[in-house]
């Protein structure tokens, strides 16, 4: 297989009757200017969510310490069995790993160390986007409206993801986005085996990424298998031992269920179950699929993060507020490399309906209706709206596409 090259940020070419053009001296200090700003928003936004911070890292020191410690006092085993044991525990074995270090990392059981380093991982997340910018729209980068738009969109960008990162801290959805946006990155460049190890690792983060599998697809048509069959080989070794040692693990999805919340966007489309319906997950990811599938059929490869999420959100009896993390996520990437328009628009949209909405609005229906149109609205406005003309994939670049 021939590997893309890395692609550089590429330096300008001024056209002098361009009046957006930077020149490379402007366009460094941009990019300085911006990631500056967003680093001290970073910190600011952390340390508004500390002082309610870490709602959710009990799960991972639990988990993790049932994991590699087994249990004690006579409760379940732990283990290889952990998950047949503790249903309730839906965070996959890499999110685990991960937790096992961090929870000895400093004090609170490593709270602190794991929020400065999941912070750290949204900065990550907007190089990637640039990154990804850099691939496929290689003359946005110097255009001073990409810029404008990624320090006005990554602003609320970053209020989502400290919120998941400090708030929360949920460790398996932190993991689980990144690793699905190298993948979507590792789909600009041209590197099928790179997409199936970070799609498999996002899917032993946590299950529910399997919404992201239609990124197989936006592949040359040639390169699927590589994809295809690194993804199994990672899924499988994260999970096949857990189902080797205790094939109860295969139930224990089916088995957990969540309270279906009366402002959730599943109670909007009409399904009054007072709990997580058996069908709803693969409903999920089903949807996801399909959408992602006609997304990748459209040249809109950009919208897979978003319309991944979007279906879950759509579908989860759940409201909880890390989910507006990868939906700003999506909506950022798609703002800045797929729509073609240079306003964040769906960032600050997505931020407001799913942020403000629940400070502003006392009626549980309402804010569920507005969860869904919110959903309904940005899948259309990708699958059907405007995009960047100028975005491609490996199956449209020739440079890109020589498999052998």
């Amino acid at each position: 297989m021939t590997r893309a090259p890395k692609t550089p940020l590429p330096e300008t070419i001024v056209d002098p009757s361009d009046r957006t053009q930077a020149d490379p001296a402007e366009t460094k200090r941009l990019r300085l200017q911006r990631w500056g700003a967003l680093t001290i928003w970073a910190a600011l936004t952390s340390i508004w969510f500390a002082r309610r911070g870490g709602y959710s890292w009990h799960y991972f020191v639990h988990g993790s310490a049932l994991l590699f410690d087994g249990a004690s006092g006579g409760a379940p085993t732990g283990g290889m069995h952990i998950y047949a044991d503790y249903p309730q525990l839906q965070i996959g074995p890499v999110s685990f790993v991960v937790a096992q270090g961090l929870r000895h990392m400093g004090p609170a059981n490593g709270l602190y160390a794991a929020e400065i380093f999941m912070t750290g991982l949204g900065l990550v997340a907007l190089h990637v986007i640039e990154r990804i910018a850099a691939a496929s729209r290689p003359e946005a980068i110097g255009d001073r409206r990409w810029h404008h738009t990624m320090l006005v969109g990554g602003a609320p960008f970053m209020i989502g993801w400290t919120d998941l990162s400090v708030a929360y801290a949920h460790l398996d959805d932190v993991l689980a986005l990144i690793f699905a946006l190298v993948a979507l990155w590792s789909v600009a460049a041209g590197l099928p085996a790179l997409t199936g190890v970070c799609l498999g690792l996002s899917v032993d983060a946590k299950p529910w990424s399997l919404v992201f599998l239609p990124m197989i697809l936006a592949l040359p048509r040639r390169a699927w298998h590589y994809a295809a069959a690194w993804t199994t080989l990672v899924v499988m070794l994260g999970w096949l031992p857990f189902v080797a040692a205790d094939f109860h693990t295969v139930a224990a999805a089916s088995q957990f269920t969540i309270t279906n919340e009366r402002d959730s966007a599943l109670r909007a489309l009409g399904v009054g179950d007072p709990v997580t319906p058996r069908w709803d997950r693969a409903a999920q990811i089903a949807l996801a699929c399909l959408l992602g599938a006609e997304a990748v059929r459209r040249r809109r490869w950009p919208a897979l993060i978003l319309l991944g999420v979007g279906a879950r959100v759509a579908l989860d009896p759940g409201v909880y507020g890390y989910y507006t993390a990868g939906v700003l996520l999506g909506a950022l990437l798609w703002d800045l490399v797929g729509s073609g328009l240079w306003m964040p628009i769906w960032t600050v949209a997505s931020g407001a309906v799913l942020a403000a909405t629940p400070l502003l609005i006392s009626d549980a229906a309402l804010r569920g209706q507005m969860r869904l149109s919110l959903v309904i609205a940005f899948t259309c406005a990708l699958l059907f709206g405007p995009t960047a003309s100028s975005t491609h994939t490996p199956a449209t670049d020739n440079r890109l596409a020589t498999l052998r």
